[in-house]
């Protein structure tokens, strides 16, 4: 009898957690909807090319050649720590048409936080940008792509989007170009948000096959905010 009592208490204490999570936060299929995104439309042949952990000393140049040469855009998440170090950079990607998004200042993993220490990573972040004369970023990028009620509460009390993706090349393992060219050539579909890195030298190489490749299937390459935007006209 006891064990009955305690299974009907413990059933109900789990149902009155999930109704408060609910009415203070919303139901969370909603909030990913509302407070983030990780695909567009899924019948619009966009896609959008993101560059996680830059920027870098080295690559950047390469990387912002070969899209200029192509006339492409792309959303670079940036660490503050290295935005504010390679400041001349920061500017440079920003001043070349690409769109700058919030990846933390130290990059920690921000789900393991408290809800005030993960806005104080990203006001930082956002203050390195603020001080070079840059647009008030859109999306955060928590590291690792980890995300929990608390990252949704800090956004929203940000004004912040959370901005994940639908491929990962996982580029930062070492594979060679052909592979990560491959990868997103194979997997892409319409709506489709690319992660890959900055300072990778692989991926530097695969990027002008990956461009010609999306355009030839037809895909218009644009950036994070405008398949935010088309996504939700």
């Amino acid at each position: 009898m006891l064990r009955k009592f305690l299974k009907f208490k413990f059933k109900l204490i789990l149902i009155m957690l999930v109704l408060f999570l609910c009415l203070e936060h919303g139901v969370l299929n909603s909030e990913r909807a509302k407070y983030g995104i990780a695909s567009g439309d899924p019948f619009l042949k966009q896609a959008v090319l993101t560059f996680d952990d830059g920027p870098r000393e080295h690559g950047i140049q390469e990387l912002l050649a070969v899209m200029r040469e192509h006339g492409v855009h792309a959303t670079f998440f940036l660490v503050g720590k290295f935005a504010e170090r390679y400041s001349d950079i920061t500017r440079e990607i920003y001043n070349s048409g690409h769109e700058i998004a919030n990846h933390s200042y130290t990059h920690p993993k921000l789900y393991k936080l408290w809800v005030e220490k993960i806005m104080r990573e990203a006001e930082r972040c956002d203050e390195v940008l603020e001080n070079l004369n840059l647009r008030k970023t859109m999306f955060l990028r928590p590291p690792g792509g980890g995300f929990n009620i608390k990252i949704f509460n800090a956004m929203r009390r940000m004004n912040l989007k959370l901005g994940l993706w639908s491929l990962n090349t996982a580029d930062y393992t070492g594979r060679p170009a052909s592979e990560i060219v491959n990868l997103v050539l194979r997997g892409v579909k319409p709506g489709m948000v690319i992660l890959m890195h900055s300072g990778v030298p692989n991926t530097v190489k695969a990027l002008p096959e990956i461009i010609k490749g999306l355009k030839a299937k037809g895909y218009e390459l644009v950036r994070l905010d405008d398949l935010w935007n088309c996504w939700r006209i």
